[in-house]
């Protein structure tokens, strides 16, 4: 076969040789130009031939903490020799007016020296004492509470800003520098529930991890989901928690730990060793004329029956979550159902509708309330509207939760869970099925077999997305 052109080979073999080289190093070149002493580099043929991901993240810390430490140490040498040095220089202008030019000059060279050598002992005795680490760790503890007080209690950012794992509470933040306009629409891009919500899950990250410092450790991130998941915390619920951290990182403008890549995966395996069908059950118009006739064998006391009763209608009828008409701990009690919020409409003697003003509900936005509409079905013995107004003619509260004892203790989420599982095992039925939000995927249930359309119904109960979905449970026809 005839052999190729020399003269194109020749220029291959130029641009071949031309060609630069491929760098292997994946190690940033910041890191060697500060001159630490780290690990090996790592080359892109080791880690295409297998990444240990634990080592990865163990990695990434060790060089964020040599940063911390080389910052504070800088910061902390740069304080003690201005406190060393200030002095210094009025014996140094005495010695220069009672001294001779040339043993003034000694004198400098001296204080130069004698400046080193403080230095250098002001800087290995800030590295020989652990209490000050000790109090460091505890005052940025303290600042974060500070941060996190500010941004979900007040709602305003105009906090302090972080430096080197440090929280400094006396520099404002950037989004501080915004007109009081801009700061508002800030503040109210976040609904209160949610603001609430944030909070709680700081709540629980400074309960597993005492010390807790800014910018989180990526390693801290992936052992507190391994907490929750370790609580049996859903996947939904360790998600949203991880999205309140993230949501501190990105406001106050310092490196996200969350959208690493091993928290990501660490993530989605809690969804696949998570995914469990919901296990609760509908409470249908047939259980709940049999949960409403248990009470008086359930609950030894007549008032507290009356007033179960109009909960458990009222829930079932209007849709409500638990939480929107029951006191949970840690919650304030204006935000569930007030007795001002209620309305009854009469024809005659008789009540022939009620009107509800849901102020605070989980899908709120704007802080916009939402009117609910009941209308009386006198016949019923599941009538909402008449247990309502038994109840309310029986306790005659003027103010507070619209469900409360006569003493004007709320009503809790425990003693109405307690009482409604009772209640349910009276009837034959499995408890463990049946709960508070048993009434809501009861009523979706109900209005789908009514022949509602799925838009309606999620506006009935408030659903901002296609969750409803899941709530509806019509069993498939027998052939």
């Amino acid at each position: 076969m005839p052999r190729g052109n020399p003269a194109v080979k020749r220029k291959a073999t130029m641009a071949a040789t031309t060609r630069p080289k491929k760098k292997t190093s994946v190690r940033s070149t910041a890191l060697e130009a500060q001159g630490r002493d780290a690990d090996p580099p790592m080359t892109v043929s080791a880690l295409s031939s297998a990444i240990n991901y634990e080592e990865l993240a163990k990695y990434i810390v060790r060089e964020q903490d040599k940063v911390r430490a080389s910052q504070s140490t800088d910061r902390t040498v740069t304080q003690a020799t201005t406190n060393i040095t200030t002095p210094n220089n009025g014996s140094d202008q005495a010695t220069t007016q009672n001294t001779e030019g040339s043993q003034t000059s000694t004198n400098a060279v001296k204080e130069i020296d004698s400046s080193s050598v403080a230095q250098s002992n002001v800087a290995s005795a800030s590295n020989d004492q652990p209490s000050t680490s000790t109090k460091s760790t505890a005052d940025n503890s303290d600042n974060v509470n500070t941060i996190l007080d500010a941004i979900f209690m007040r709602g305003g950012p105009a906090v302090g800003t972080t430096s080197g794992g440090r929280s400094d509470t006396h520099t404002r933040l950037p989004p501080a520098h915004l007109t009081s306009e801009a700061q508002s629409l800030l503040s109210a891009s976040l609904s209160p529930s949610t603001q609430s919500a944030y909070r709680r899950s700081w709540q629980l990250l400074q309960s597993f991890q005492a010390n807790t410092t800014l910018p989180l450790q990526v390693t801290d991130v992936c052992n507190f989901i391994a907490h929750l998941h370790g609580s049996h915390f859903s996947a939904s619920t360790i998600s949203s928690h991880i999205s309140a951290l993230s949501y501190v990182h990105k406001l106050l403008g310092l490196p996200d730990p969350t959208q690493m890549f091993i928290v990501k995966k660490i993530l989605r395996g809690c969804h696949k060793l998570s995914h469990t069908a919901d296990s609760r059950l509908p409470i249908t118009i047939g259980i709940l004329g049999q949960i409403i006739n248990a009470l008086p064998n359930t609950v030894p006391v007549f008032d507290h029956h009356i007033m179960l009763k109009a909960l458990f209608l009222l829930c079932f009828h209007a849709f409500l979550r638990m939480g929107e008409v029951t006191v949970k701990q840690g919650i304030a009690h204006n935000k569930v159902i007030q007795v001002q919020d209620v309305t009854f409409q009469y024809k005659g003697q008789n009540p022939c509708s009620v009107q509800l003003v849901l102020r605070h509900f989980k899908t709120q936005k704007m802080n916009e309330p939402i009117i609910i509409c009941l209308e009386s079905s006198p016949n019923s013995e599941i009538c909402p509207v008449n247990a309502l107004c038994v109840y309310q003619s029986q306790f005659s509260h003027i103010s507070g939760p619209l469900f409360q004892f006569k003493d004007g203790t709320p009503l809790s989420y425990n003693y109405v869970s307690k009482q409604l599982a009772a209640s349910v095992k009276f009837t034959g039925l499995n408890p463990a099925l049946y709960k508070g939000h048993s009434f809501r995927i009861g009523a979706a249930t109900y209005a789908a077999q009514k022949g509602y359309s799925e838009n309606y119904i999620q506006q009935l109960g408030r659903w901002n997305s296609n969750a409803l979905k899941r709530y509806i449970r019509i069993p498939a026809f027998s052939v």
